[in-house]
This record gives C-alpha cells, sequence and structure tokens, in this order.
C-alpha cells in the first residue's frame, strides 16, 4: 500500500510540473482517492473480523481447557478423599479388632474363664478322693462330675466359635 501511495505522488508531482491541475485531474484524483479509502475500510473491516474472531477463539479455547482441567482435578480430589476413607476405614478396624482382643483378653482374666477349666478339673479330683459311703452319694458325685465336664465342653465350644464383628 505504501508503495503505491508512493507511486501517486511521484504521479502527481510529474503531473503538476508537466501541466497545470484542472478539474479533470482533480476528479481523477478524488476518484482514486475514494477507491484507496473503500480498499483500506475494506481492509480494516476484515482485520477486525479477524482479530475478534481470534479473540473469541482463544476466549472459548481458555474456558474449555479451565473447565477440563477443573474436572480432572475435582476427579483427583475425589479418588484421593475415596483412598483415604478406605484407609481410615481399614485403620480403624484394625485397632477395633485389636481393641476387642485386648478386651476379650482382659474379660477372662477377670472372670477367670482362664482359670474355671482349672477349678473344675480340681473340683472333679476332690470328687475323685471322696469314698462315697453309700450309692446315693456315690451316684451324685458321677452326675456332678459328668455334668461339670460337659459344662467344661461347652464353654471350650463357645470360646472357639467366637468370632469379632465389626460394630456399625
Amino acid at each position: 500500500m505504501e508503495n503505491e501511495e508512493t507511486k501517486h505522488e511521484a504521479q502527481k508531482q510529474t503531473s503538476q510540473k508537466e501541466n497545470p491541475p484542472t478539474l479533470e485531474s482533480f476528479a481523477s484524483e478524488l476518484e482514486t482517492i475514494q477507491a484507496d479509502l473503500r480498499k483500506r475500510k475494506s481492509e480494516t473491516t476484515t482485520l477486525k473480523i479477524l482479530f475478534y474472531t481470534g479473540l473469541a477463539v482463544l476466549l472459548f479455547g481458555f474456558i474449555y481447557t479451565n473447565q477440563t482441567l477443573q474436572r480432572a482435578q475435582y476427579r483427583s480430589l475425589e479418588s484421593n478423599i475415596r483412598l483415604l476413607q478406605n484407609r481410615v476405614n481399614h485403620t480403624l478396624l484394625s485397632l477395633e479388632r485389636k481393641l476387642h482382643n485386648e478386651i476379650q483378653g482382659l474379660d477372662a482374666k477377670i472372670k477367670g474363664t482362664s482359670g474355671f477349666h482349672e477349678r473344675i478339673q480340681s473340683m472333679n479330683r476332690a470328687l475323685d478322693q471322696l469314698e462315697p459311703r453309700s450309692t446315693p452319694v456315690g451316684i451324685l458325685i458321677e452326675k456332678i462330675q459328668r455334668n461339670s465336664n460337659e459344662l467344661s465342653q461347652m464353654v471350650q465350644a463357645l470360646e472357639g466359635q467366637k468370632e469379632i464383628l465389626p460394630v456399625e
């Protein structure tokens, strides 16, 4: 464009030197100026359209990328939270089991279930050392020994069947 302007100026200067300005030369110059203005106006409009289109594309790209990144971060955060919750739940369950085992051990010591079997056996030994003076006493001693052995076996079976159930 600048080259065209310099050409027009050069032509003007040469034409002015050769011929004095006339009405026709002014009209032709005005027409060329008007054509140049229209051309520049259309070029400016085209550049504005390109600029605003580019700006809109950049804005849309930024918003889309930002939204996509936020979704990815949200998913990552959710998965991290689930993982931490699972770890906490697992840790709490293991602590609950350990505590339950300790409580059972302490409870057994306090209630004397570990000494329960020993007491029944010592009672049975004491009954064995008694001499029955009559048959009803002998029958009663045998019945007590049988019942105590059954009780001991039932307690052992119950202790073997106990399972640790998590408290919900």
